[in-house]
């Protein structure tokens, strides 16, 4: 019995230590936009011409009361300074920074899920609460 209760404390300990950590890798513009060409009711709007310079790429798209917002920033230093600015401490957002990436959730009222990697943030957010699943539904067909 008790090489059994070693046994699985050995297991649990390098489960922990392996790192659980996702491995996301940035999308692209391609794929956004190819992602909301294929959903039903979704209106995809190119904004990046009226951003400023520290955008490649700003793209909405929205429809079933959602919001989806793809930014692609120069360099990734100035998509973490943008997400952290703006989320970091901010009352009714979690915010986890981990070394690959960063996710921010709100905490109370509307449904808000950002995910910055690389030099890419994506955002889906709804007023309607209980859209969380279609929000992330799509986040996972995204690759997140």
């Amino acid at each position: 019995m008790k090489r059994i209760i070693k046994g699985l404390f050995i297991l649990l300990f390098l489960f922990v230590l392996s790192g659980c950590t996702k491995d996301y890798k940035p999308i692209t513009y391609t794929k956004f936009i190819e992602t909301f060409r294929t959903e039903m009711d979704y209106v995809i709007n190119d904004g990046t011409s009226s951003f400023d310079d520290r955008f490649e790429r700003y793209v909405q798209a929205g429809g079933k009361n959602n919001q989806f917002v793809f930014y692609e920033f120069k360099t990734e230093k100035a998509a973490r300074k943008y997400v952290s600015s703006n989320y970091k401490n901010v009352k009714n957002y979690r915010y986890k920074d981990k070394r690959d990436y960063i996710i921010v959730k709100s905490t109370k009222g509307r449904y808000f899920y950002l995910i910055q990697v690389d030099k890419t943030v994506l955002v889906g957010s709804s007023e309607i609460k209980s859209n969380k699943k279609e929000i992330m539904r799509i986040f996972k067909e995204l690759g997140y």
